[in-house]
C-alpha cells in the first residue's frame, strides 16, 4: 500500500472565469457521457436520441432510440454502435438501424436500509453514469445490469456473456483481456474471446464507524489500461495499480473518507483522477504510487480529467472549469456556469464542498435525497462529462446542455 509522501499544492494563477463558448445545444436530459468525435461529425446519446452534429453544432440528423441511452458512441467500419437500456443498437452513417442485440440495463438500485431510506432496494442517486461500448478486432464489449457481453458488430451476434453483476463501466480491452468494474465490488478481467474469468480482485471496505454502508461498494469508474497496468478506482475509498494479466495489485492507495471520484488518466508519469468528498485532483508516480500533485479543488469531481497539449482540465459538480499545469503546478478556473454563479453560495461552503439544502419534509427519505442531489445539480448546472477533440472541449452539463469551449 502506498500513503501519501509528497504533497505538492497548487499554485493558484490569476483566475480566468471568461467564456470561449463557441456553441451550445439542448438536449433531453442531463449530458452524462460525451459525444464521439468521429471525421467531421459529433455523435451524442442522449435520453431515447441518437444525434448527429457536425463541428459547428449544427443538427445533421436525430434518429430515435428504443431506449434511454447514457453512454458514449462508438463507430467501426462504418457501423455506429449505441448502448441503451435494452441493449446494443446498430446504425449506418447515416442514422438507419442495422440491427439490435438485447440486453437489460437501468439504475443501480442499492439497500435502502443501509442508506438509511427505509426497507428494499431503492434507486442510488449518486449512479448516474453507464457502460459505454468498446470496439476491439471487430468485437463491441460492454456492460449491464446482467454482466458483460461480447457482440460481433458485422451482424449483432452474442459471442459470450459473463456474468459480472450489474456492470456500468466501459471496459478496458488490451493483450487479450477485458476489464471491467462491477457494483457487487470486483473488478474482473475477462478472457476476450470467450468471456471467461481470468483474475478478480474484491476491494477491501472502510471499517469501524465508517463500515456496514453498502454505499462504500462498487468499481463505478471506467479502469484504464496503460502497458501491462490497470489503472482504477472505487468507491471505496481506494485506488489501485493492477497487473493487466493477473490482477496483482502493483500498488493502492486509500483515501480517508472519500469515494474515487472520476475515472483516471494517464499523462507521461502520471496517473490523474478526481475525488469527490476529497476535494482534489491527484496526481500520483505510476512507478512509485507516490502521491505527487494533490490540487484542491472546491466541490465534487465525477468528470474524467482531460488533457489539451500540456494542460490538464477537470470539472467539479459546483459547475466550474479548471486547468492544471503539472509543470509549474499552475491551477487557473477557466469557465463556469451562468447557475453556478448565481446558486453558488447556496450549494458551496465557504471552505469548499457541498452545502446540501434539507430535505423536504413531505417526501420520503428516498424521494427527499434524490431531489436534494437533483436540485444541486440543476442548480449549479453541475459538469458532469467532459471530453475533447482537435484542441475543444465538450462539456456536458447536469441541466441537459452540450457545450463546445475553445482552450
Amino acid at each position: 500500500m502506498k500513503t501519501l509522501y509528497l504533497v505538492v499544492f497548487a499554485l493558484l494563477a490569476p483566475l480566468s472565469v471568461q467564456a470561449k463558448q463557441l456553441w451550445q445545444i439542448q438536449a433531453e436530459q442531463g449530458v452524462f457521457a460525451s459525444p464521439l468525435a468521429h471525421q467531421d461529425k459529433l455523435y451524442l446519446a442522449n435520453g431515447n436520441t441518437l444525434w448527429a452534429l457536425d463541428r459547428q453544432g449544427k443538427t445533421l440528423w436525430q434518429q430515435s432510440l428504443s431506449a434511454q441511452a447514457r453512454s458514449t458512441p462508438a463507430i467501426t467500419n462504418q457501423t455506429l454502435l449505441v448502448h441503451t437500456e435494452q441493449g446494443l443498437q446498430a446504425f449506418n452513417l447515416h442514422g438507419l438501424p442495422l440491427w439490435q442485440h438485447k440486453s437489460s440495463d437501468g439504475p443501480r438500485r442499492v439497500n435502502g436500509e443501509s442508506w438509511g431510506w427505509g426497507q428494499g432496494n431503492v434507486i442510488d442517486p449518486w449512479s448516474w453514469y453507464r457502460s459505454s461500448v468498446t470496439l476491439s478486432n471487430g468485437i463491441a464489449y460492454y456492460g449491464s445490469q446482467t454482466g458483460t457481453y461480447a457482440v460481433r458488430v458485422s451482424d449483432g451476434q452474442r459471442l459470450w456473456q459473463q456474468y459480472t453483476g450489474t456492470t456500468h463501466t466501459q471496459p478496458a480491452v488490451s493483450q487479450d483481456v477485458v476489464v471491467v468494474g462491477s457494483w457487487n465490488n470486483h473488478l474482473y478481467g475477462l478472457n476476450a474471446q470467450n468471456g471467461a474469468i481470468l483474475w478478480q480482485l474484491e476491494s477491501p471496505l472502510p471499517q469501524g464507524e465508517l463500515g456496514g454502508w453498502d454505499g462504500w461498494q462498487g468499481f463505478n469508474l471506467n479502469p484504464v489500461i496503460s502497458g501491462d497496468y490497470v489503472y482504477v478506482g472505487s468507491r471505496s475509498t481506494w485506488f489501485f495499480k493492477l497487473g493487466l494479466k493477473d490482477g496483482r495489485e502493483a500498488w493502492s492507495t486509500k483515501h480517508a473518507s472519500s469515494w474515487i471520484g472520476s475515472a483516471a488518466i494517464v499523462h507521461k508519469d502520471h496517473v490523474y483522477y478526481g475525488l469527490s468528498d476529497g476535494l482534489a485532483l491527484i496526481g500520483q508516480h505510476r512507478q512509485s504510487g507516490n502521491i505527487e500533485h494533490l490540487v484542491r479543488a472546491p466541490h465534487l469531481i465525477f468528470a474524467t480529467p482531460v488533457l489539451v497539449g500540456e494542460q490538464l482540465y477537470f470539472a467539479t459538480l459546483s459547475g466550474e472549469l479548471f486547468s492544471y499545469q503539472p509543470s509549474s503546478r499552475e491551477l487557473t478556473k477557466r469557465y463556469q456556469t451562468q447557475s453556478s454563479q448565481t446558486h453558488y453560495q447556496k450549494h458551496v461552503q465557504q471552505g469548499g464542498g457541498p452545502n446540501y439544502q434539507p430535505l423536504d419534509p413531505s417526501l420520503s427519505v428516498h424521494q427527499a435525497s434524490i431531489k436534494q442531489v437533483t436540485e444541486m445539480l440543476e442548480d449549479m448546472d453541475s459538469i458532469v462529462s467532459l471530453s475533447s477533440a482537435n484542441g475543444v472541449l465538450y462539456l456536458g452539463l447536469a441541466g441537459g446542455r452540450l457545450l463546445a469551449w475553445q482552450p
